[in-house]
């Protein structure tokens, strides 16, 4: 009887993993025909989309001289969408915060796309400024939310 119990603990767990991961995925995001590029700056942190939230130093944001990338570390890649973005695809990057919560970065693309996700960062102050270095307007004040659904209304 335990075996059977464990059994169904095991399959129940795998689908709700399998189900979350799938849900994670609708955030990503590719950009087609993407060139080689140095890498020009690097943080780490969360990040924070419509079905997934990590905390932790599980996702990376990269800037390359093409625009950004967003995604998970060797260990999270399963969990966090790679999400990315030419620098002219996005209308603003905009400060956003949740109760209890650092403070997100939250790219919003031109043309009212709903692919838009957050990168989640205690160094947000710093990525701001490289992003207005390649000519993405900024918003430098914090939107307090309860809700990340909120910033898909």
């Amino acid at each position: 009887m335990p075996l059977i119990v464990l059994l169904v603990v095991l399959v129940v767990l795998a689908g709700g993993l399998v189900g979350w991961t799938r849900l994670a995925a609708t955030n990503s995001r590719r950009v087609a025909n993407v060139p080689d590029g140095d890498l020009q700056e690097l943080f780490r942190g969360g990040v924070m989309g419509k079905y997934v939230i990590t905390s932790g130093p599980l996702a990376r944001l990269e800037f390359f001289d093409w625009g950004v990338r967003l995604r998970g570390t060797a260990f999270s890649r399963w969990v966090v969408p790679t999400w990315e973005a030419r620098y002219d695809d996005l209308a603003i990057a905009e400060l956003v915060t949740l109760p209890a919560s650092r403070i997100a970065v939250w790219f919003r693309l031109r043309g009212g796309d709903k692919h838009m996700i957050g990168f989640l960062s205690y160094r947000s102050s710093e990525i701001l400024p490289v992003l207005e270095s390649h000519g993405v307007p900024v918003n430098r004040s914090v939107t307090r939310i309860r809700r990340v659904d909120e910033l898909y209304g």
